[in-house]
């Protein structure tokens, strides 16, 4: 997995590139985490992930509470549609923005 990282104004967008799963995780983990104390308005681009498993559906919650909380929004762009079904199967779509 590789994390590419662009700032526009008060916005910031992860290209995230690859797969999440359980070895991938705690290293996009730390990269959300670091981009929700540097902005308010995180968008990530999905364009280039293959796959999505339960360690990173734990990894987007986390970062969606904590942008909540501080009255911020994470938004997922370019989601294919391997990923888009995981996210309906879990009910991911009721709680996470995805355009």
């Amino acid at each position: 997995m590789q994390i590419t990282k662009f700032e526009n104004g008060e916005s910031l967008t992860l290209a995230v590139e690859g797969i999440i799963d359980s070895t991938t995780a705690p290293d996009f983990e730390t990269e959300m985490i670091d981009a929700c104390g540097k902005t308010k308005d995180l968008v990530v681009n999905f364009a280039k992930v293959d796959f999505i498993s339960s360690a990173g559906l734990r990894v987007l919650l986390l970062a969606q509470k904590k942008l909540t909380a501080a009255a911020g929004k994470m938004t997922l762009v370019n989601v294919n549609d391997d990923v888009r079904e995981v996210f309906e199967l879990t009910g991911f779509v009721n709680v996470l923005n995805i355009a």
